[in-house]
């Protein structure tokens, strides 16, 4: 873009001599001609103009009543479609420009004054862009070593109106849509060998919850099975990283989950505010908190005597929110929703102090009466999306302003909930300050939006419309959904924003359109490890978030309040897959995180994923970052690391036989085995007379009759063909068949092979990477027992150490058992 001999840097003498002026003249000057801007005029403008050392009168105060005015100069204000868009000072080579020094402040001052966008410094060998907003850096160019595309980043900044940056930047890459061909041909991702989960602003210290996939694999996944402009869906959403990534990256992001905790994290997230305008409304609130607050457990308790619950959650989407009448007329305070079993208290209230309740109650008032909905739609929105972003803040104050909340002997301090997943009242807990905790929070909240802000695509995929994906259903809780019919209702209108972040049940995903999903990643609940939807209860009940018992029926777990068996979480697994194939688009990719030590659920998985029609590929091996403190607890029941299982929906004669008929499918083909079992074979004709009379009684015939042709040759491929008899048998490789070796004795053989290969290279053999290894390769068999790795580990190897899970086999003197002792 410039054609200045910048080596001429690395000579001390030349950048002490290279003045503001020169770094204008041999600089910024050639820059901004290469870009297009020309000097402004009034009478013929351009769409691209700068004026030079325009002046401004501003206002300064200086302590805490004097007011003094004062010239300010920037060298450049630059306009795009004559409105003011960017400030840039020039700084002599040696002056610091980076973010926090005095160039920096200064500039920070013009732009403030000036109302500008953006501000950027140069000073020779950099270019610093920042935005308004947040102040962050949005781009720093090194003329030293300039990376790819920066260049073409840079104008597109200094150029492009901020209204359609991000939507410009989008559209661009969207032109030329990639053929099925290089979605199938996607090589899978390596393994991320140290996950940076704690890196980003907008989960560590925002979203909290009970598990998260480090960012930088979902993404790094994303970008590798995805191009620019598709849809990504998690249908377990959790804390939201599949989604937010998505759109970090460009792609229309699809968020759902049964729990409304989940969905209101994610909306309140990326909610679209003013962060000063956040801010100083969190400072207004806190300090009429600080006056109204009561000073001691007397003065709480006198507070809560007037105090009720009654129906006033976030927003009309979540349900009902009361009026600004009856919300002043008396101290709300959370329903006291029955705890878990196993709690150490039998309700919500029953986790925090008297005082701690009035204060919590207190605060979450202020905000409501603070973020009250009224004048236009606009204005509505701005207000609905400052509570959300406020109670955000408020949502994470809770979770240490409560009776479970210590410090601990390892870790630190933490909340019992998160940490041990159970309500368990600490012996000595830690009394936080409510105000100092909550501006932090706010803190934390403001940090991970302006990172979102300052993406220069996130809020351009958010705010993107898509049609035919989200059905146009009406009623925000799935509680009001669970028997609506959907079939019937189009999805024709735009969907922006929030209604792509959805309350949905994951084993019955009716609200998407059949294949219009581009990627699916997925990290799901595994057996009875999280009850998710129980340990959130004390969020919920302070959010005013319902959860009905037919809500919790959906919830794909083992165990929890309803006391649900593994065959019931089986089956609920297996209607999660089919509706990830139903929605999925041919000849793309689905990322299953599985993260748990039974052979025999990861068996389950990947058999009824090729059951509904999913072609298994691989599964990876990928550490999941920092190691919680469940796994330090429990060291042989939780995973470190985690396996990847990928699955890809290609397109054939049998995989759109399959999806159009649906169960039907499964029919056909025990039909056609129960014909040839029942008569000892089965002659063409005879399995097609069985099939025809099936389908009419099961009411198919019609869906049958136009996918017959496409249906018999999948059919006949199963089978073995005796030319003598001109009849069919069950073939050799029939998956309904049971494999002759039990998993058992297939898993004693590949944990031995491993343990062995540890010792040979001398590294220790841990449990983890003994579970990661082994469990892909015992795939096309059903376990006669509920043994897992580590009762055969047991049976073969003795522990070395248990704090790391390191074992070895056992030796001569340790009566090492024969290979089928035992089974």
């Amino acid at each position: 873009m410039i054609t200045f001999d910048f080596t001429q840097f690395k000579n001390a003498d030349f950048v002490s001599n290279f003045k503001e002026d020169s770094v204008r003249k041999f600089i910024i000057d050639p820059l901004l001609d290469k870009i297009g801007f020309v000097l402004k005029d009034d009478k013929n403008p351009k769409k691209l103009e700068m004026k030079l050392s325009e002046e401004r009168e501003a206002d300064i105060r200086i302590g805490s009543n004097k007011n003094i005015k004062t010239r300010l100069i920037p060298d450049y204000t630059l306009y795009v479609d004559s409105k003011l868009h960017c400030i840039l000072d020039a700084k002599a080579a040696k002056i610091n420009i980076e973010k926090g020094s005095e160039a920096f402040k200064q500039a920070l001052s013009y732009a403030t004054n000036f109302n500008a966008h953006y501000f950027a410094l140069c000073n020779g060998l950099k270019f610093n862009l920042f935005s308004i907003l947040g102040q962050e850096v949005l781009l720093e160019l090194d003329f030293m070593s300039v990376e790819d595309g920066q260049e073409a980043l840079l104008k597109q900044y200094l150029s492009t109106p901020p209204h359609s940056l991000r939507q410009d930047i989008h559209s661009k890459v969207q032109r030329v849509k990639k053929p099925d061909s290089w979605y199938l041909e996607r090589p899978l991702p390596q393994a991320i060998l140290k996950p940076q989960k704690q890196a980003k602003a907008r989960y560590f210290g925002c979203t909290a919850y009970f598990t998260r996939q480090s960012w930088d694999i979902v993404t790094q996944n994303i970008k590798n099975f995805t191009d620019e402009g598709d849809v990504v869906l998690d249908p377990f959403g959790g804390s939201g990283v599949s989604a937010i990534e998505a759109m970090m990256n460009g792609r229309i992001g699809i968020h759902t989950d049964l729990n409304p905790l989940s969905i209101f994290m994610v909306k309140a997230l990326s909610a679209k505010v003013d962060c000063g305008v956040l801010y100083d409304l969190s400072e207004e609130i806190l300090a009429e908190f600080e006056s109204l607050k009561p000073q001691n457990e007397k003065e709480a308790k006198s507070l809560l005597k007037s105090a009720k619950y009654y129906p006033n959650t976030l927003s009309e989407e979540f349900g009902e929110t009361a009026s600004q009448k009856e919300q002043d007329a008396s101290l709300w305070i959370p329903q006291d929703e029955l705890l878990p079993k196993g709690s150490d208290v039998d309700s919500v209230l029953g986790l925090f102090t008297p005082l701690q309740l009035a204060e919590l109650a207190l605060l979450r008032k202020l905000i409501f009466k603070h973020t009250t909905p009224s004048g236009n739609k606009e204005l509505r929105i701005t207000k609905r999306n400052l509570r959300y972003s406020l109670m955000l803040a408020f949502y994470n104050t809770i979770t240490l302003i409560n009776l479970t909340y210590h410090n601990t002997d390892r870790g630190g301090p933490a909340s019992a909930i998160t940490r041990y997943y159970r309500y368990r009242i600490a012996p000595k807990p830690d009394f936080l300050d409510t105000a100092k905790t909550f501006r932090a929070k706010i803190q934390r909240v403001l940090k991970g939006k302006r990172e979102l802000e300052n993406s220069p695509v996130f809020y351009s995929t958010y705010f993107h419309p898509t049609t035919r994906v989200i059905k146009d259903f009406k009623h925000q809780l799935l509680k009001a959904r669970l028997d609506e019919d959907l079939s019937k209702i189009d999805s024709l209108l735009d969907k922006t924003n929030g209604e792509k972040i959805f309350q949905a049940d994951a084993t019955k995903l009716k609200e998407i359109e059949k294949e219009s999903i581009d990627f699916i990643y997925t990290d799901p609940p595994y057996g009875a490890k999280i009850p998710y939807l129980d340990l959130s209860t004390m969020w919920n009940a302070w959010l005013d978030l319902p959860v009905s018992k037919e809500v919790r029926e959906k919830e794909c777990i083992e165990k929890g309040s309803l006391e649900k068996t593994r065959e019931e979480y089986y089956d609920l697994m297996k209607a999660s897959l089919k509706e990830m194939y139903r929605v999925l688009k041919f000849n793309r990719w689905l990322a299953f995180v599985f993260q748990h030590q039974d052979p025999k659920l990861w068996q389950i998985i990947k058999n009824s994923a090729e059951e509904v029609g999913f072609e298994y590929v691989q599964s990876i091996r990928q550490s999941n970052g920092q190691t919680s403190f469940k796994k330090r607890q429990y060291s042989f029941s939780v995973l470190s690391g985690q396996l990847i299982m990928y699955f890809k929906k290609v397109d054939n004669p049998k995989t759109r036989a399959k999806q159009d008929l649906g169960d039907n499918f499964d029919i056909i083909i025990e039909c056609a085995r129960d014909e040839i079992i029942k008569n000892d074979g089965a002659t063409f004709d005879e399995i097609h007379d069985a099939i025809m009379i099936k389908a009419m009684d099961e009411g198919f015939l019609d869906e049958l009759s136009e996918n017959f042709s496409q249906i018999m040759p999948f059919v006949e491929q199963r089978l073995d063909f005796d030319e003598k008899t001109k009849k069919y048998h069950i073939g050799e490789f029939d998956p309904h068949k049971h494999m002759s070796i039990p998993l058992e004795v297939r898993a004693h053989y590949f944990i031995t092979s491993y343990c062995n290969r540890c010792k040979k290279e001398g590294r220790p053999a841990l449990f983890d990477d003994i579970c990661l290894e082994v469990i892909p390769k015992l795939s096309n068999g059903v376990s006669p027992s509920n043994d897992d790795i580590r009762n055969i580990l047991d049976k073969i190897a003795v522990i070395v150490d248990k704090k790391t899970g390191e074992y070895r086999l056992k030796n001569k003197r340790d009566k090492e058992p024969s290979l089928f002792e035992d089974f």
